[in-house]
């Protein structure tokens, strides 16, 4: 036999139309799984929240001389600035945990606020949320609950905390098991109509998520000192905020960073000044005292009065002298007894005195003049006399008190102009104790001033700090959200709906190791193939009808073609039909083969030679009296006895396998078998020997000298493709006669060429799954 007509290697292009067309048959599933991806896809990203990407873009002065921004004024010289700053050592900064939470800190996001969706929950910000919620403590437990704010009233809310419930007061002080917060009213407390769902998060872990992956700083350029600042936030307006105070709280790190020489100078110096104000008290209170103690206000000023309240002093005390002498002269000249005229008191400026001593001596004068007429005896005389020495009496007296008033002011004088003298004299020892104060004080306040001075400067140098950063541009967010990416979910999802079914069917092909496909059996064992097979939705075992246009009809009829052209003209009147294993078809298919057979007015006998599982009569609805086994162990039952007909056709003679034995393998191999099978040739045109399965027990072997053709059923998606040794192995050691495979139980739409009824008859069929 030429194997070869009945293999052709197939083309390149030829596998590929065979790989297409395995996917192509089944683009019902790859439009359901396309839709079912596509849904989901959908439904995927109605659950995500999207996320916007906020930026913002600083330049770092590249500050390596120390300089800064205080290069030109006029504080230079005080030298606080000497940093060297660097935009790498700028963005670690930037990325550093403290000042992230500190940022966080400073915009209260300790608390996030939910409202549940149908299918994910909407978090509120700002202006958004109804609630302003204050987080005064909270441990782990806290941290894990998820309670809810409803709106009760105008002034109260109901706080639900998993099955329990409170109806409490804005603004008061709540304290639950895991946490203590304080719950006001929000921006958007008039819209407030469903209940909000808190969830306390842990600042110092956020802060250790943002600066691990959250926040992004990079260079624009690679050594370039502008840093891009970038973060993503399902808010872009918290995104925003968090940039903001992020710069803010960056810059003013920067300046306090920067100004800490100057602070701890101003508070140097105010701890110097508050020394140095204590000293300089003391030290003025000791010059205050040294002044007062020796009542000096100005030393020359005061030397110089005092010289000068000396000398009048001096003077007056010679004047005054003067006038003692003037008034001892007197005294002396009025202790005679003359009635002289008295002298004038000269320098004496007494009014007293002058008006006596003017009376005296108009009265002196009076008395002379009456001399000149009358006598000492005259009574207008002796009564001028009487008046003369009284007056000269009161004079004296008069004298007297003006002599003990000059003195007493004399010793005044005197003392005043020693008082002076001691003080113009005790000047250069007052002036080196004062010098000796003053130094002291003017080097303390020499000091105090000049400290004052610098704080002021230091003070000034503090206000003319700036940031060493600048804001290029301001935080902002992109109106597309970064993700989800509807584009490429969307699109993973069209590859997946064509992927997943592919990789299911390939996956499906490479673990199925049942026969699929009639190649294989060409392929892997060189049998050439009889006929194939569709698959039979009724249960009826003999469905072959003389008058029918059915396709399995016309493909039992493609196989009683078969059997003339493939067996190149040798005699197929014995066919022996087998498998490996059972339910492969066998009885079915030597039912139909012989009534195919039968339908051309051929006589037909199929015997039933599988003695251990005989079906054959059994699924003809046939009963029999005696069988095969009988003939063989009975001599007085001949073949006469063990034909009878079928109840289809006539010229389709049905012999019964009889009795099963125990040894059905020992009986195969009796010499009246071989009797058996050359009476029946004689008799009928077609013998065909329905035969257990070779893959199980070998009484086909025994029967295969007696056959003129062997028939070996594969069923599609049933038999293993391992057991394809097995028909290699009878092929290459021919223990069977002029083998032939028939391809059943395969399905219309596992066929993709040309044949009877869509079935094809050529040996390019290509099967898939039962």
């Amino acid at each position: 036999m030429n194997s070869q007509f009945y293999q052709k290697a197939p083309s390149a292009l030829e596998n590929a139309k065979e790989n297409i067309y395995q996917y192509l048959k089944y683009w019902y599933i790859f439009l359901i799984a396309f839709i079912l991806c596509l849904a989901g896809a959908f439904l995927y990203l109605q659950t995500l929240t999207p996320r916007y990407k906020v930026s913002s873009t600083l330049m770092v002065q590249d500050d390596r001389k120390g300089q800064g921004e205080v290069k030109e004024s006029a504080f230079s010289d005080l030298n606080m600035f000497r940093t060297d700053r660097k935009a790498d050592n700028e963005m670690e900064v930037l990325r550093s945990r403290d000042l992230i939470y500190k940022t966080l800190k400073a915009l209260s996001l300790e608390t996030s606020y939910f409202i549940k969706g149908s299918l994910k929950n909407d978090e509120l910000y700002g202006k958004n949320s109804p609630l302003k919620v204050t987080l005064l403590g909270v441990n782990a437990s806290g941290y894990l609950k998820k309670p809810e704010v409803s709106p009760y009233s105008d002034s109260q809310y109901t706080l639900t905390d998993k099955d329990q419930k409170w109806i409490l007061s804005y603004d008061s002080v709540v304290q639950k098991p895991g946490y203590k917060i304080i719950v006001s009213k929000g921006q958007a407390f008039q819209r407030f109509t469903k209940p909000v769902m808190l969830k306390f998060k842990n600042l110092h872990r956020m802060a250790e998520s943002y600066s691990l992956a959250g926040l992004i700083v990079l260079p624009v350029v690679k050594d370039a000192n502008t840093i891009n600042i970038s973060l993503t936030d399902n808010i872009p307006q918290r995104g925003l905020d968090i940039l903001n105070v992020l710069i803010k709280t960056y810059n003013q790190e920067d300046v306090i960073r920067k100004n800490l020489i100057a602070v701890n100078t101003i508070k140097f110096i105010d701890k110097r000044l508050t020394a140095l104000s204590q000293d300089l008290t003391g030290v003025e209170h000791d010059v205050e005292n040294y002044k007062q103690n020796n009542m000096v206000t100005d030393v020359n000023t005061d030397a110089l009065m005092n010289v000068t309240k000396s000398g009048e002093y001096g003077q007056m005390l010679s004047t005054t002298n003067t006038q003692l002498n003037v008034l001892s002269s007197l005294e002396k000249y009025l202790q005679n007894n003359n009635l002289n005229v008295v002298p004038s008191a000269l320098n004496i400026n007494n009014a007293t005195l002058n008006d006596l001593t003017a009376k005296y001596n108009a009265t002196q004068q009076e008395r002379a003049k009456m001399l000149r007429t009358s006598e000492e005896s005259n009574p207008l005389v002796q009564n001028l006399t009487a008046q003369l020495v009284s007056l000269k009496s009161n004079i004296q007296e008069n004298l007297q008190n003006i002599k003990r008033g000059l003195q007493i002011e004399r010793n005044s004088q005197q003392a005043m102009s020693s008082r002076f003298n001691s003080k113009v004299r005790s000047v250069p020892a007052v002036e080196r104790g004062l010098l000796e104060r003053t130094r002291e004080q003017s080097v303390k306040s020499g000091l105090y001033r000049y400290l004052l001075q610098k704080r002021e400067e230091t003070t000034l140098s503090l206000s003319a700090t700036v940031p060493t950063s600048q804001t290029i541009d301001k935080p902002s967010y992109n109106s597309l959200p970064v993700s989800p990416k509807k584009e490429l979910i969307y699109l993973c999802a069209c590859f997946a709906g064509l992927l997943i079914p592919g990789a299911f069917i390939y996956g499906r092909s490479i673990l199925n190791n049942k026969v699929r496909d009639v190649k294989d059996i060409e392929f892997l064992t060189g049998v050439p193939v009889l006929g194939i097979l569709n698959h039979v939705e009724k249960n009826e075992v003999a469905v072959i009808d003389h008058n029918s246009r059915s396709t399995i009809t016309e493909l039992f009829r493609y196989i009683r073609s078969n059997l003339n052209f493939m067996n190149n003209g040798l005699p197929d009147q014995v066919m022996l039909v087998t498998s490996c294993m059972k339910s492969e078809g066998k009885t079915f298919f030597s039912i139909n083969l012989g009534l195919t057979l039968a339908s051309v007015n051929k006589r037909v006998v199929l015997l039933e030679f599988d003695m251990r599982e005989p079906q054959l009569l059994q699924k003809l609805h046939l009963n029999s009296k005696m069988g095969i086994t009988d003939y063989l162990l009975n001599p007085d039952v001949t073949i006469d006895d063990l034909l009878s007909n079928s109840r289809k056709y006539h010229d389709l003679i049905v012999v019964d396998c009889g009795p099963i034995t125990k040894s059905p393998a020992e009986l195969m191999m009796h010499p009246k078998i071989g009797r058996l099978v050359e009476e029946l040739k004689s008799r009928f045109d077609y013998v065909i020997i329905d035969t257990a399965p070779v893959g199980q027990v070998a009484d086909a072997f025994s029967l295969s000298p007696y056959t003129d053709l062997s028939i070996y059923l594969i069923r599609y998606n049933y038999t293993d493709k391992l057991q394809l040794n097995i028909l290699k192995d009878i092929m290459y050691y021919k223990k069977l006669t002029n083998p032939m495979v028939v391809f059943n139980d395969a399905k219309v739409e596992n066929s993709n060429t040309y044949g009877y009824g869509g079935f094809g008859y050529g040996y390019g069929f290509e099967v898939s799954k039962n």
